[in-house]
């Protein structure tokens, strides 16, 4: 029994002399994957500057269903204008003039809270089809009715992100 509770000390007082011995010069590059981070420890500060841009987003924007053609200033950034030059058609430019259309991945999502209908889509034109000269990103909004098919509709609202 005494060998037993000597050797229980012996080796709580390795694991303790060890946890206050190692530090990071220690450990190898590569050592630490991301399966033995605990969720939630590393912070956007943690990382680099080049990992937080590209985790950011660059631009967002909302536009509501509301009767004007708008965009909703507490929820949009890093776009000038929208216009809707035609039923379902909305045309979308840039403050940031670095930002490419072409070489960009928006997405958008209808807001079903401030939309009307059931049946509703909104996909990203990155060409701006039917949108007028300066336009950076046309997005086009219908609706669908069961055995009939889709048709423009200005009653979508939607959000859309440019990371």
């Amino acid at each position: 029994m005494l060998v037993a509770c000597l050797a229980l000390v012996l080796s709580m007082g390795g694991v303790s002399y060890a946890a206050t011995r190692i530090g990071t010069k220690d450990i190898a590059n590569s050592a630490i994957t991301s399966v033995k981070i605990k969720d939630g420890a590393v912070n956007p500060a943690d990382l680099s500057a080049g990992s937080r841009a590209a985790l950011s987003v660059r631009a967002y924007a909302y536009v509501p269903w509301d009767g004007t053609v708008d965009l909703d200033p507490a929820r949009s950034r890093g776009f000038a204008s929208v216009t809707k030059p035609a039923t379902g058609v909305y045309c979308l430019t840039f403050t940031d003039p670095s930002l490419d259309p072409a070489t960009v991945a928006p997405v958008v999502t209808v807001d079903w809270d401030k939309s009307a209908g059931a049946n509703l889509t909104a996909y990203v034109s990155v060409s701006a089809h039917d949108c007028p000269a300066g336009s950076d990103l046309g997005v086009r909004t219908f609706s669908f009715t069961a055995g009939k098919p889709y048709k423009p509709s200005d009653t979508v609202g939607f959000t859309v992100l440019v990371p």
